[in-house]
């Protein structure tokens, strides 16, 4: 397509250029048309080529002013003009303006000279002396045009540049997040299985085959589970998973799963659900939202705290808001050294999850233990947000799957 245009433009220029009324006439017409449109056919407007171009025309228009012999009567050079306009436009996209400035002034004067090449011609001296003011506003008025409209087309290209990179930005914290959340689980749980493996060999009493058959066959599942999340997680970001799978159905399904990848050796959590919101269905924001909340305050059960006796999972209808639940966990452990690296991304991450499910998320200490609690908005429509079904509901079904 981009041949068969340069082709036309170089016959058309060519054509204007037969309208010269000798042969160095013609030969100008043609050599600066044709630079012109070589000019915009360059992937990019570079500012070296296109002053190059511009002053090329001006030598035109100038020696055509200087010699009354070579003026053409009909054409000045209309592929010429446009072209030229079509480079000053691009030029300003896309350059800085300190680069583009000298150049882009250099091709705007080359415009506005290009019909003196027509109009000194003595056939039409007259025209000039009598619409020469009308002329000049339509020049001033296209020159102006010409510099708005890069201008706005610059502000446009950066708009979208901007953009670009604010969404890969957030597809990076998506990333990061789903990292956190699924793989680092499942890393924490095999350390955590580890741990009690070394305490209970340290101790002086051998387990018997049973018990270390069950704690390896812990580590072996979590294993399979990280595996499996990462493995889900780095299909999607090469485009070979597609990222249509639903993680849960609903809120007792999600419950089951997330309670059966707690490590064993701690205690089952006790679960408290309000009737009315079991039964009911969640958005999918929330459903999410939620369970990456019940998930992170196991996670960090198993890495921060120690002597834990009891979990209690509640979930209920805000008391001060009934369009809303509240999720609550909380648990009586101590807080414990951990071999694992403290980054402090997971409540980070967790609370932007929930403000994009259109919640609040507070978590500290309480007076039995550490509690974390989301309010999550359970009413439709769903609360605008930030939320990718997708890739995060695609990892967490494979893992539930996996758990299952």
């Amino acid at each position: 397509m981009v041949s068969v245009l340069a082709v036309g433009a170089a016959g058309l220029v060519v054509v204007e250029g037969l309208d010269g009324p000798t042969l160095p006439a013609t030969l100008g017409l043609v050599v600066s048309g044709l630079v012109a449109v070589a000019v915009v056919l360059l992937a990019e407007a570079r500012p070296v080529a296109v002053a190059v171009a511009a002053a090329a025309s001006l030598a035109v228009s100038v020696t055509f002013g200087l010699v009354p012999a070579l003026r053409p009567e009909h054409t000045f050079g209309i592929v010429e003009f446009t072209v030229l306009s079509v480079a000053v436009i691009r030029l300003v996209m896309q350059h800085p303006l300190r680069h583009a400035a000298g150049p882009a002034a250099l091709t705007v004067l080359a415009i506005g000279l290009l019909p003196t090449r027509v109009l000194l011609h003595p056939v039409n001296v007259s025209t000039v002396s009598q619409d020469g003011g009308l002329v000049a506003v339509v020049l001033t008025a296209w020159v102006l045009f010409l510099a708005l409209l890069g201008l706005y087309l610059r502000l446009l290209e950066r708009r979208r540049v901007d953009l670009d990179r604010l969404a890969r930005q957030a597809e990076r914290m998506d990333h990061a997040r789903d990292l956190h959340d699924y793989v680092a689980h499942h890393v924490t749980a095999i350390v955590a299985q580890t741990r009690a493996i070394r305490f209970v060999t340290g101790a002086g009493t051998a387990p018997s085959p049973e018990d270390l058959d069950t704690l390896l066959a812990g580590v072996e599942q979590a294993g399979g589970q990280a595996l499996t999340s990462m493995r889900t997680l780095v299909g999607i970001l090469r485009d070979e998973t597609p990222a249509t799978a639903t993680a849960h159905a609903n809120l007792d399904e999600m419950l089951t799963s997330v309670v059966g990848t707690l490590a064993p050796g701690h205690p089952p959590p006790t679960i408290s659900v309000d009737a009315a919101l079991s039964r009911r269905p969640w958005p999918p924001a929330s459903l999410d939202a939620a369970h990456h909340t019940v998930l992170e305050a196991l996670t960090n059960v198993l890495r921060h705290t120690s002597g834990t006796t009891r979990i209690d999972i509640r979930i209920r209808i805000h008391p001060d808001r009934p369009d809303s639940a509240e999720v609550s966990i909380r648990n009586d452990g101590r807080s414990a050294g951990s071999p694992l690296p403290a980054g402090g991304f997971g409540l980070t991450g967790l609370s932007e999850r929930v403000r994009a499910a259109g919640g609040e998320l507070s978590a500290g200490p309480v007076a039995s233990g550490w509690q974390v609690t989301a309010a999550l908005p359970i009413t439709d429509p769903p609360p605008t947000g930030r939320w990718r079904p997708g890739l995060r509901q695609a990892v967490a079904g494979a893992a539930a799957r996996e758990t299952r």
